[in-house]
C-alpha cells in the first residue's frame, strides 16, 4: 500500500481526474490536476466514466472499460485500474490479494484501504437479474509509447515560486529581518554564559560588584532583544500587508483572463473560498514564519552549549524532541484530509447561502423557507463537525507535546541536580540549563507550528497552483487590434459542442455571412442554438469545428480586448453591478461622458425612471441598492450597450421584458442612432426581426434557410411557420 503514490480530490467533483492523476503517477508521469479536469471534461455534476477514459486516451493512456466479475477483476484485470464506487464517486484499485482489494481513495477522508469481497459487492458491483450473478465496470488503463513522450502538456508545475516572486522588491528589507534575527541569536546565547559565572562567581563567592556588572549587561541584551523584535514585527507587518493585496489581487486579475468555459464548471464559493487559501499563505509567509525558522538557529546553539556541558542530559533532550516531533508528525498527518473537508464544506455553505439571498422570492413564494433552512443547517452541522474534529486533535496535540516536554525536562533536572550532588557540575551551571531548556522549549513549539503552517499552506498552494496554472483565454503575444477587410462576419462550417463527456453538437455545419453596417436576425425554436451561435462570435467559446472570419481574418487571431472594445452586447444574463446608474451605464469608463450617457438613457427609454429617483445618476443600483424590475433592467443593459457606441452590436433576447410598444419604440430609434453599425439580433418576436436587413432561421443548430423577411415569406417553410405562429397568437 504504501509503494502506491495518493493524490487527493481537491474538490467534490474532482474524483475521477484524481484517480487519472494517480494512475499516470504510477507510470511516472507528473500531471497537474487542473489540466486532467479538463481533460476529463468535468463540469458542476461532476464526471462519467467516459470522460475519465477520454482524459486517459488524450496523455497517451490506452483505456477499455467492461463489465466483470469480482473473480475476473482479481484474477485478471492489469492494475491499476479505476472503478465506479456507489454509482457516484470513483476510486483506484491497485492492489488486489487473498481476496483483499487495496483502494486508493482520492476522497481525504478515506484515503488509502482495503476492503473483503463483500464490501466490494456492496460498492461497487450490481445484481444480474438475468444470470443471478455480480459483476462491476472497470476502466482498464494501459501505458503506449505516446504516454511517455517528452515534453507533454500538462505536467505538473507547481511550485513556490511565483508566491516567493512577490518578496523580491523587498529583498533590502528582507535582509534587514535576517540579519536582526542572527544578532538576536546570538545574544541570546549569552545570555546563560551570564547566568553561570553570576552563581559561580558572583553569588558563591559573595561579589556584589560583579553580579550588578552581570546583571547590567543582562539588561542591555534584553533590551537590544526587544528592540530588534519590534523591528522585525514592523517590517513583516509592512511586508505583509502589500503582499496579501498583491496575491488576492493577481488572483481575481487571473480569474478574468480565464475563458468563460472554466467558469462553467466551478462554482462561486469555490473561487471565493480560494482567496481564503492566499491569505493563508501570506500569513505563512509573511507571519513568524521566519522568526521560527530562524528560532532554529538557536536550538542548535543551546543544543551545542548542553551537549558541550553534559552529554548525558543532551542525549535525553535529543530523545525527548525526537518522540515530540514524532507526536506532532503523527498528529498533523491525521488534520490534512480533515482540512480538505473543511475546505469543500466551507464553499458548499457559502454557496448555499447564496442560493438563499438570491432566491429569497423564489423561497417565500414556495414555502421553502423551512427546506432550505434544514438544509443549510444540515450542511453547517458537517461543518461544525469537521471543525470540533480538527479542534480536537489540535488539543490532543498541543496536550501531547507539552506533556512530552515537561517529563523530558524533569529528566533532565533530575540528572542535572544529580550530577550537582556528585561535583559534576555546578551550581551556576544548573541554573544555565535551566534556562537553556527553557529556551530550547520555544524552539520545539516553533518548529511544531511551522510544520502546521507549511502542511496548510502545501493545500493552500496546490488549489492556488491550480487556477494560475491555468491556460489564459487568449495567449499574450501579438495579435490584431484592427478591424480587418470589409468588416463582415462569415462563418464557415462552423460546429460547436460543450467540453463535457459524449455531448451533443450544439451547433452543425453553420455557413452565413453577416454584412457589414447591417440588422442580421438570428431566428428559431427555443433551444435551436441561437445564443450559442452569438456567443460564439462574441469570442466566449470557440468553435470545435470549422472557423469564423472578420473580413477574412480568423477571430481567433483578433485580440480579444481589442474585438470587445469595439463590441456592445445586451444578453439575457446581463448583470447589474452594486453602483450608480452612471457607472452601470458607463461600464469600464474611467470618466463619463455626460452628453454620450443622457442620449443612450433617452434611446433606451429609461430616463423617466432616473429622474423619479431622488439622486438620479447618482442612485444606487444592484444588490447593494435600488431594485430593478426586469424591463428597467434590459433598458439599463440596452443603454449600457448604446454608450459604448460599438461597431458591432449584439442583441440576445434584449426586450424580452419589455411590452411590445416599448420594444418596437426602443429598437426603432435604437437602429436610427446605430445606423452603419454592424447589428445582431437574436429575438423571438416578429415585430423585432421582420425589419432586420437578413435573417438566418436556425432549426436544431442548423441553418434551414436565410434572406430577407419579403423573400423567406415567399418561400412559405420555416420561417413563414414562425410569424404565421406568432400572428395567430397574437390575434
Amino acid at each position: 500500500m504504501l509503494g502506491f503514490t495518493y493524490y487527493q480530490q481537491l474538490e467534490e467533483m474532482d474524483c475521477g481526474a484524481a484517480c487519472l492523476r494517480m494512475v499516470a503517477r504510477h507510470y511516472g508521469r507528473y500531471y497537474n490536476l487542473e489540466y486532467l479536469r479538463e481533460q476529463t471534461r468535468i463540469s458542476r455534476e461532476g464526471v462519467s466514466l467516459l470522460g475519465i477514459s477520454e482524459g486517459a486516451e488524450s496523455i497517451g493512456l490506452q483505456t477499455l472499460a467492461l463489465p466483470v466479475s469480482l473473480e475476473q477483476l482479481e484474477r485478471d484485470i492489469p492494475l491499476p485500474c479505476i472503478l465506479p464506487w456507489n454509482e457516484e464517486h470513483f476510486v483506484v484499485l491497485h492492489k488486489a490479494k487473498k481476496g483483499r482489494f487495496y483502494l486508493a481513495d482520492p476522497d481525504p477522508a478515506r484515503g488509502k484501504y482495503d476492503v473483503g469481497k463483500a464490501e466490494m459487492l456492496r460498492h461497487w458491483a450490481t445484481l444480474n437479474n438475468d444470470q443471478g450473478t455480480y459483476s462491476g465496470n472497470v476502466l482498464v488503463l494501459e501505458t503506449t509509447p505516446d504516454f511517455f513522450a517528452k515534453d507533454r502538456e500538462g505536467i505538473d508545475k507547481s511550485s513556490w515560486k511565483y508566491v516567493l516572486d512577490y518578496f523580491r522588491n523587498y529583498s533590502i528589507l528582507l535582509w534587514q529581518f535576517g540579519a536582526g534575527l542572527v544578532l538576536a541569536s546570538i545574544l541570546q546565547i549569552l545570555l546563560p554564559f551570564l547566568l553561570k559565572n553570576m552563581v559561580d562567581f558572583g553569588i558563591v563567592h559573595d561579589d556584589y560588584n560583579f553580579v550588578l556588572l552581570v546583571v547590567i549587561a543582562q539588561g542591555i541584551l534584553l533590551l537590544s532583544t526587544t528592540l530588534l523584535g519590534a523591528m522585525r514585527r514592523y517590517i513583516m507587518l509592512h511586508i505583509g500587508g502589500r503582499v496579501n493585496v498583491s496575491l488576492v489581487s493577481d488572483y481575481i486579475r487571473k480569474l478574468t483572463r480565464l475563458p468563460l468555459e472554466f467558469f462553467d464548471s466551478r462554482s462561486r464559493g469555490d473561487l471565493l473560498q480560494r482567496i481564503n487559501d492566499h491569505e493563508r499563505l501570506q500569513n505563512f509567509l509573511t507571519g513568524p514564519t521566519l522568526v521560527r525558522v530562524f528560532s532554529i538557529f538557536n536550538f542548535l546553539a543551546f543544543a551545542v552549549v548542553l551537549a558541550l556541558w553534559d552529554s548525558i542530559l543532551f542525549l535525553i533532550f535529543l530523545i525527548g524532541t525526537a518522540i515530540n516531533i514524532g507526536w506532532v508528525s503523527w498528529q498533523e498527518s491525521r488534520k490534512r484530509d480533515l482540512d480538505f473537508r473543511l475546505f469543500e464544506q466551507s464553499a458548499a455553505g457559502k454557496e448555499q447561502l447564496m442560493e438563499i439571498i438570491d432566491g429569497m422570492q423564489e423561497i417565500k413564494q414556495g414555502n421553502a423557507s423551512r427546506q432550505k433552512r434544514w438544509a443549510w443547517e444540515r450542511q453547517r452541522a458537517g461543518l461544525y463537525r469537521t471543525r470540533l474534529q480538527l479542534s480536537t486533535i489540535d488539543q490532543w496535540q498541543r496536550t501531547g507535546g507539552t506533556a512530552i516536554n515537561q517529563v523530558k525536562n524533569l529528566m533532565i533536572t533530575l540528572v542535572a541536580a544529580t550530577a550537582v550532588l556528585n561535583g559534576d557540575l555546578t551550581l551556576g551551571t544548573l541554573v544555565a540549563i535551566h534556562y537553556i531548556l527553557a529556551q530550547l522549549d520555544t524552539p520545539i513549539e516553533d518548529f511544531n507550528e511551522f510544520a502546521r503552517g507549511y502542511r496548510e499552506s502545501m493545500i493552500s498552494l496546490e488549489r492556488m497552483n491550480e487556477i494560475h496554472n491555468k491556460a489564459d483565454e487568449q495567449e499574450r503575444v501579438h495579435r490584431l487590434a484592427i478591424i480587418p477587410g470589409d468588416g463582415s462576419l462569415q462563418l464557415k462550417d462552423v460546429g460547436f459542442h460543450y467540453n463535457l463527456p459524449n455531448a451533443p453538437r450544439v451547433l452543425k455545419g453553420i455557413n452565413a455571412t453577416i454584412p457589414p453596417g447591417k440588422v442580421t436576425a438570428i431566428v428559431g425554436a427555443s433551444g435551436s442554438g441561437k445564443s450559442t451561435l452569438l456567443k460564439l462570435m462574441q469570442g466566449f467559446y470557440q468553435p470545435t469545428e470549422g472557423e469564423i472570419l472578420l473580413g477574412g481574418t480568423n477571430l481567433s487571431t483578433i485580440d480579444r480586448t481589442y474585438w470587445r472594445s469595439i463590441s456592445g452586447v445586451v444578453s439575457q444574463e446581463g448583470y447589474i453591478f452594486s453602483d450608480t446608474i452612471a457607472r452601470n451605464i458607463a461600464l469600464g469608463e474611467d470618466y463619463i461622458d455626460q452628453q454620450r450617457l443622457i442620449q443612450a438613457v433617452k434611446i433606451a427609454q429609461i430616463e423617466r425612471f432616473i429622474d423619479r429617483l431622488p439622486n438620479g445618476y447618482g442612485t444606487v443600483i444592484g444588490e447593494a441598492g435600488v431594485g430593478l424590475s426586469r424591463g428597467q433592467k434590459q433598458r439599463l443593459l440596452i443603454a449600457r450597450a448604446i454608450y459604448r457606441q460599438p461597431k458591432y452590436l449584439f442583441l440576445d433576447e434584449a426586450t424580452t421584458g419589455l411590452n411590445a410598444f416599448t420594444e418596437v419604440t426602443i429598437m426603432d430609434e435604437l437602429f436610427e442612432y446605430m445606423k452603419g453599425t454592424t447589428i445582431v439580433i437574436v429575438a423571438h418576436r416578429h415585430s423585432t426581426f421582420e425589419r432586420a436587413d437578413h435573417i438566418v432561421v436556425v432549426n436544431d443548430g442548423v441553418i434551414v434557410e436565410q434572406g430577407k423577411h419579403t423573400e423567406l415569406m415567399e418561400t412559405r417553410s420555416s420561417y413563414f411557420r414562425l410569424v404565421r405562429n406568432q400572428t395567430l397568437l397574437g390575434n
